[in-house]
């Protein structure tokens, strides 16, 4: 696999080859060797670099879990969680060459009916766009920085 050039820094991984012109990379979060697709590249990049320069506790970062209350079984990319447990933000990795379309944040947004976090964020690692739900008003706000107050 050819590893994409990203818009973020890129991070070391733990990386190693896996078959015929396939590799494996370490996910720290969910402790195992995961095949590494292009989508899952932007995934471990941009959550290790969340780690790395935006001081996010690694251990409060869950990764692939069921979404709990939706009709049909879907899994979140990735959340984040507060200091005191609440769900931080919520993130959706797309693979490079994917477009961060409407659907993409129509489909972060379904996920957060059930979850209810302060943040969203889509990142096919070329873009990412965040925006800060404001509880009071239901209001959405895009952001340009990564939200730092955890």
């Amino acid at each position: 696999m050819q590893f994409p050039e990203l818009a973020i820094p890129l991070q070391r991984l733990n990386i190693r080859p896996f078959g015929e012109n396939k590799h494996e990379v370490w996910d720290i979060w969910r402790k195992k060797w995961i095949q590494l697709s292009p989508e899952e590249w932007v995934r471990q990049q941009f959550l290790h670099w969340l780690v790395a320069e935006h001081n996010y506790p690694a251990g409060r970062i869950l990764v692939e879990k069921e979404v709990p209350g939706l009709a049909r079984k879907r899994r979140f990319d990735a959340l984040v969680l507060s200091k005191s447990g609440s769900v931080f933000m919520i993130l959706e990795f797309k693979a490079p060459e994917v477009e961060l379309s409407n659907e993409v944040f129509l489909q972060i947004a379904h996920y957060n009916s059930q979850i209810s976090a302060h943040y969203l964020a889509v990142s096919n690692g070329l873009q990412t766009c965040i925006a800060q739900i404001k509880p009071e008003s239901n209001e959405i706000v895009f952001l340009t920085n990564i939200p730092s107050e955890l």
